[in-house]
C-alpha cells in the first residue's frame, strides 16, 4: 500500500478549503451567541448554534450593504443566515460567510418591507382619516373579494344571508395565497369597480376584501403595494378583513374600515335584523307619544279660545280691526305732512342764515387778504434791501482783500525770472532779471546790488 503524500499544513489546508468552497450556498437557522460589536471595517462576527452543534458566521460589511436594510438582532435571537461555507486558513477553522440574514423564522425581511410600504403610503396621504368613507346603514348589494372556498367565504355568506336574506351578494373569486394571489386580488377589486362602481346601473354599496387566518407569509399578498393601491383607488367603500384579531395587513390602513376577521366584516356591514326591528319599534313608540302630547296641547288651546269674542263673532272683530287700521292710516298721513312741513321750514331757515352769513363774511375775508398781501409786499422789499446791503458789504470786503488795490496806493510787486514773489533782498544777486509790477503796467529791471533802506 502506497504511503499518502506528505503535505505541509498550508497545503493540506488549501485542499480542504477547495473542497469546502465547492459546497453550494445554504441557509442555516440557529440561535445567535458570541455576537461582537462591528469592528472598524463594519464586519460582524458571531456563532450560530443549536442543541447539537455550533457554526462560526462572518457577515462582511459589503455583504450587509448588498442586502440593504439588515434587521437588528442580538445574542439569543433566532436567525436564518444564507451564505457559503469557507475555511479561514490562519486559524484552521471553517465558517459560514453570510450573504443574507433574516431574523426569526424568516419574517424579519418581510416586516422591514411591511414598515417601508406603510411609511410610503402614509407619506402619500392614502391612509388619512379624511379619505375614509362611511358604510351604508342598509346595503342592498355587496361585493366579496376572497377565495371561493374556505372558512372565510362560508362565514361571510352565512352571516349575511341569516341577517339579510334579500341582500344581493356578488363574489369575485381569487386566490388569497401564493405567487399569483397578489395580481388576482388587485384585478378582482378593479373588476368590481369597473362593472359595479357608483356610475353603474346596479352599483355595489360596499366590498369585503380578505381571507381567514394564517402565517405572515400566507397573508403576505395583502401587504403588497399592488393590492394596497387597488384598495385605495376603489370607488366602492372597502372593508379589509385579513386573518384573525392580532393580524394587521397593509390593506387595513388604506381601506375605509378594518375588521378583525371576515365574520366581523359581515357583522359590521349588516347589523342584526332584530336590532333594526327593535330600533324601529322604539322610534314608533316615541313618535306615538309625541303625537299624543301634541294633540292634547292643541285640544286645550282650542278649548281656551272657544269662549273668546273672535270665535263668537269673527266679523265683529274684523270690523274693529279695519276701523283701527283706517285711524292709523289717517294719523300716518297727517304725521307725514306735518314732518314734511317742519323739514321745509328748517331748510328755508338754514338757507337764509347761510346767505346772511355770507354777506358779512366775504368783505372781511377780502380785507384780510388785502392786508396780508400788503404785509407780504413790505416784507419782500425789506428782505431785498437787506440782501443788497449784505452784497455791498461783501463787495467792499472783497475789494479790500484784492492785492492789486494795494498797488494803487503806490506799492509794487517784484518777482524773479521764475515768477516767484520776492520778499527778502538777500535772495537777489547782482545781475538777476526782475519784474516790478505797478498799479498800471510793469517794469523789467536788473539788480545791481542791495541798497540801504531810506
Amino acid at each position: 500500500m502506497a504511503d499518502p503524500p506528505l503535505l505541509s499544513v498550508s497545503g493540506a489546508t488549501a485542499i480542504i478549503k477547495d473542497r469546502l468552497d465547492d459546497l453550494p450556498r445554504m441557509t442555516v437557522e440557529g440561535e445567535v451567541s458570541n455576537l461582537r460589536p462591528p469592528n472598524a471595517s463594519g464586519h460582524l462576527y458571531f456563532t450560530l448554534g443549536d442543541e447539537g452543534a455550533k457554526l462560526n458566521v462572518t457577515f462582511f460589511s459589503f455583504r450587509q450593504k448588498a442586502q440593504g436594510e439588515v434587521p437588528r438582532f442580538e445574542n439569543g435571537a433566532k436567525v436564518r443566515v444564507t451564505g457559503r461555507i469557507s475555511l479561514y486558513a490562519p486559524h484552521g477553522s471553517y465558517q459560514l460567510n453570510a450573504e443574507r440574514l433574516e431574523v426569526g423564522d424568516g419574517t424579519g425581511a418581510l416586516l422591514l418591507r411591511f414598515e417601508a410600504l406603510k411609511r410610503k403610503l402614509f407619506a402619500e396621504g392614502l391612509c388619512e382619516a379624511s379619505r375614509k368613507r362611511p358604510l351604508p346603514r342598509l346595503p342592498r348589494r355587496v361585493g366579496i373579494v376572497t377565495a371561493p372556498t374556505g372558512a372565510a367565504v362560508r362565514d361571510i355568506l352565512n352571516i349575511l344571508s341569516r341577517r339579510y336574506p334579500n341582500l344581493h351578494i356578488l363574489l369575485a373569486p381569487c386566490r388569497v395565497q401564493g405567487a399569483e394571489a397578489t395580481e388576482e386580488i388587485a384585478r378582482a377589486i378593479e373588476l368590481l369597480n369597473a362593472h359595479f362602481g357608483p356610475d353603474s346601473p346596479e352599483p355595489l354599496d360596499a366590498m369585503i376584501v380578505g381571507r381567514g387566518g394564517g402565517s405572515l407569509e400566507d397573508l403576505w399578498c395583502f401587504n403588497e403595494e399592488r393590492v394596497a393601491r387597488a384598495v385605495a383607488a376603489s370607488r366602492i367603500p372597502v372593508i379589509s378583513a385579513v386573518g384573525h384579531e392580532p393580524d394587521v395587513a397593509i390593506t387595513d390602513f388604506v381601506a375605509d374600515l378594518r375588521a378583525p376577521t371576515p365574520s366581523a366584516a359581515a357583522e359590521l356591514l349588516c347589523g342584526r335584523k332584530e336590532d333594526f326591528e327593535r330600533a324601529l319599534a322604539d322610534a314608533k313608540d316615541r313618535l306615538l307619544k309625541a303625537l299624543r302630547v301634541a294633540y292634547a296641547e292643541a285640544r286645550n288651546t282650542v278649548r281656551r279660545h272657544e269662549g273668546s269674542a273672535l270665535f263668537r263673532d269673527p266679523l265683529h272683530a274684523l270690523e274693529n280691526r279695519a276701523q283701527r287700521i283706517d285711524a292709523l292710516d289717517a294719523r300716518l298721513v297727517h304725521a307725514l305732512a306735518d314732518a314734511s312741513a317742519r323739514a321745509r321750514k328748517r331748510i328755508d331757515a338754514a338757507q337764509l342764515a347761510l346767505e346772511r352769513a355770507g354777506a358779512a363774511v366775504f368783505p372781511k375775508a377780502a380785507q384780510r387778504l388785502a392786508d396780508r398781501a400788503a404785509r407780504l409786499d413790505f416784507a419782500l422789499r425789506r428782505a431785498a434791501d437787506a440782501a443788497a446791503a449784505r452784497l455791498a458789504t461783501a463787495a467792499a470786503r472783497l475789494d479790500a482783500y484784492n492785492p492789486y488795490a494795494v498797488l494803487a496806493r503806490g506799492y509794487s510787486l517784484t518777482t524773479d525770472a521764475e515768477g516767484h514773489v520776492l520778499t527778502d533782498a538777500a535772495h537777489v544777486r547782482p545781475g538777476d532779471a526782475l519784474t516790478v509790477r505797478l498799479s498800471k503796467g510793469a517794469l523789467a529791471v536788473r539788480a545791481e546790488g542791495q541798497a540801504e533802506p531810506r
